[in-house]
C-alpha cells in the first residue's frame, strides 16, 4: 500500500517535504520523475539511473498499450521486472496524449478513441480501460485518466475540462475498488 508522510513544513508558504512509501521503493518529496515513455529513459540503463539517486521513474500507459502491449509486460511480471528496476514506478494514464495527439484523437465523456501514431489503427481509452491496462503493467502508482485544456483557455472550455476528469476519476475509482492489485 502506498502511504505518504510529511517530513517538513514551511509555516509561510505552506509548502512540505514529505516520503511516499511504495511497494518498491520510499521515495522522498519532491522528486523528479525521469520519464520512460515506453518502459525505457532513453540513454540511461536502470544501473546509471540509481548511480544518480533516481528514485521513480513515470512511465507512459498509452505507449505501452499499443507497443508492446500491457498483456505482454503482465506476462514478463509487470513493468519492474520487464524494465529490470526494483524502486517506484509510476504510470500516467494516457491523458496527455488526448492533448498532444489531437489529430488522431477524438474525445467523448465515454473515453479517448486513438488512431495509433504507429500503424493508424483503432484503440479506444476509457477510464476503466486505462486502470485496467494499469494493472497488467502493475506500476506503484496508477492515474486515472484526465482531460486537459491547452493554454491560455476560454472558461467554459476549462469547466468542461474538469468535470471529465472529475467524472473519469469517479470511474476510475469504482475499477480500482474491485481490483485485486490496485485496491
Amino acid at each position: 500500500m502506498t502511504r505518504f508522510t510529511v517530513t517538513k513544513e514551511d509555516r509561510k508558504t505552506n509548502a512540505r517535504c514529505g516520503r511516499l512509501k511504495t511497494k518498491h521503493f520510499v521515495v522522498q518529496t519532491p522528486n523528479f520523475m525521469p520519464v520512460a515513455t515506453q518502459a525505457t529513459v532513453k540513454t540511461q540503463s536502470p544501473a546509471d539511473l540509481k548511480k544518480i539517486g533516481v528514485q521513480i521513474i513515470i512511465c507512459n500507459t498509452y505507449h505501452l498499450m499499443l507497443r508492446p502491449s500491457s498483456s505482454v509486460i503482465n506476462r514478463l511480471g509487470g513493468l519492474h521486472h520487464f524494465m529490470n528496476w526494483e524502486r517506484a514506478i509510476l504510470t500516467d494514464s494516457g491523458g496527455f496524449q488526448a492533448y498532444s495527439l489531437t489529430d488522431l484523437r477524438k474525445i467523448t465523456d465515454e473515453g479517448i478513441e486513438f488512431s495509433s501514431h504507429l500503424d493508424g489503427s483503432r484503440h479506444f481509452l476509457s477510464p476503466e480501460i486505462a486502470v485496467t491496462v494499469q494493472e497488467e503493467l502493475k506500476p506503484d502508482i496508477a492515474m486515472c485518466l484526465d482531460f486537459f485544456s491547452s493554454y491560455p483557455t476560454e472558461f467554459l472550455e476549462a469547466r468542461i475540462a474538469v468535470e471529465r476528469t472529475v467524472n473519469w476519476a469517479t470511474r476510475s475509482l469504482e475499477v480500482k475498488k474491485k481490483s485485486p492489485y490496485l485496491a
